[in-house]
């Protein structure tokens, strides 16, 4: 009896991990006691840990009458986005129940519906991944489809690539130089601190050689908000009050976002209240606001994304002389004309601080070439249209 309950126990803890255990591990004979005074059945027939995982229908029947759905999984174009896409794409296979088909110690206990999964998940990787290095990787393992393997290469691949190290500095800089008082920042105050607390984590993710520890992380963004009336005398007193109660005056950056949000709220909340639309009349002279805040700044609401507004302006390179974008010079090729025409057109007009003047042709063809080369040095310059607008 003594030797069924440890045959039963050892199919026990094999069913929980998903694959064999170390009879000779000195933890075991704890384990075995408490097993077999909690949980172990003599009455009952020992089942194999495989076939029970097999039996498992409700799963089975899940995979089996759930279509996985490709469109889900977003195409991965430029090395710049891959911290974001692989959280992405790991949130997509949680959702469609396939993880365990990027996890190398998985083991298959359902051969033909583990295959079928295999094949969609390979063209997935066939139809999303349209980076160089991401494709050559896929298409050299197309005859054996081990998306565990091809998942783990990849990773290796970008989390260690120039690509990634060079972002990551650019993220650093913005961290160490970002001012939410410098009017580059027009979104509301909470916002902001959500966002930066954000870049924190995603340049660890980049960077886990560098990484930033909270002791940082509060002081960058302590920095950050060192001129906003509101925000700035946060810390100060959460330390203080701390102190005074004979506690340890650490805190978290989480903690530290968590109390700034607090009295970003109260302007954020004051902004909504104002509001921002303010229509004169020419016949009353009177000044008409609109209070509704659920239809404040509509429009901008939803075309305004944090994240291609900091692509934009920090992660494009600009011209010394103009200002203006030139573009990400980091080596990512591979997307379209139009997503970078789209990029330096969002960051030009995003930056705000150089206004630009133009002639149209005639008038700039009939200046001299000394004439010219002081207009350029000013930053004037002719369009093909025939309106003007430099005054």
């Amino acid at each position: 009896m003594m030797l069924r309950a440890f045959l039963a126990f050892c199919h026990h803890e094999s069913h929980k991990k998903r694959g064999g255990i170390n009879v000779l591990d000195t933890t075991l004979p704890v384990q075995f006691k408490v097993f077999r005074n909690s949980e172990y059945d003599p009455t009952k027939e020992i089942t194999p840990w495989g076939l029970a995982i097999s039996h498992n229908k409700g799963l089975a029947d899940w995979n089996t009458l759930v279509k996985p759905s490709a469109r889900d999984f977003k195409p991965f174009r430029e090395a710049i986005n891959w911290v974001d896409y692989k959280d992405v794409f790991l949130i997509t296979l949680e959702a469609q129940n396939l993880t365990h088909l990027v996890d190398p110690s998985y083991v298959v206990t359902y051969e033909d519906l583990h295959k079928a999964q295999q094949s969609f998940l390979h063209k997935v990787f066939r139809d999303s991944m349209l980076h160089h290095e991401a494709k050559s990787i896929v298409k050299s393992h197309s005859k054996t489809k081990d998306t565990a393997l091809i998942w783990q290469l990849i990773c290796e691949t970008y989390d260690k690539s120039m690509s990634t190290s060079l972002n990551g500095d650019a993220l650093l800089s913005w961290l160490t130089s970002a001012r939410l008082d410098d009017g580059k920042w027009n979104r509301p105050q909470g916002e902001h601190l959500t966002f930066y607390e954000d870049k924190v984590k995603k340049f660890n993710e980049m960077c886990p050689d560098s990484e930033i520890n909270d002791m940082q992380g509060v002081r960058m963004l302590q920095n950050s908000i060192a001129n906003v009336p509101n925000l700035a005398n946060v810390l100060i007193l959460c330390r203080q009050t701390k102190a005074s109660a004979g506690q340890s005056d650490k805190i978290t950056l989480c903690q530290f976002v968590a109390l700034l949000s607090q009295q970003a709220q109260v302007c954020d909340s004051g902004r909504f209240r104002s509001g921002c639309n303010c229509h004169r009349s020419a016949a009353n002279h009177e000044l008409d606001y609109e209070i509704n805040a659920h239809n404040f700044d509509e429009d901008k609401e939803e075309d305004f994304d944090p994240d291609e507004w900091f692509e934009a302006n920090v992660m494009n390179q600009r011209d010394a002389k103009t200002g203006r974008c030139l573009g990400n010079k980091n080596g990512n090729k591979s997307s379209g004309f139009k997503k970078t025409q789209n990029s330096k057109r969002q960051a030009n007009q995003m930056q705000g601080n150089q206004s630009r003047a133009f002639m149209n042709r005639e008038t700039w063809n009939a200046l001299g070439d000394s004439d010219k080369k002081a207009w350029a040095d000013h930053g004037v310059t002719y369009r093909a249209s025939k309106r003007t607008t430099m005054s």
